[in-house]
């Protein structure tokens, strides 16, 4: 019983850990008018501030003037959409 109730309470812990872990996607929009054509600037980042960097750093190396980038907090694919909990700049 005690064997079965450790199991039963890491099991708990591994996914409570899962849920509160932040997973930021980064997205560039190398013309900002045009929100349709994007580029994505990686998956999985552990902090915003981890895709942010990702994302300026692909403008910059594209050398894209009119962009703009988001970064979005444990997107789902789903319906054909791409849905963040919240997305920040």
């Amino acid at each position: 019983m005690k064997k079965l109730l450790g199991i039963v309470v890491l099991g708990l812990l591994l996914t409570s850990c899962d849920l509160i872990s932040e997973r930021w996607d980064g997205y560039v929009y190398p013309d900002k008018s045009n929100l349709s054509n994007f580029r994505s600037a990686g998956n999985g980042f552990g902090s915003l501030e981890e895709c942010r960097a990702a994302c300026i750093s692909m403008i910059r190396s594209n050398n894209w003037q009119n962009a703009d980038y988001e970064c979005g907090l444990n997107c789902k694919y789903k319906d054909g959409m791409n849905i963040c909990k919240k997305t920040e700049r």
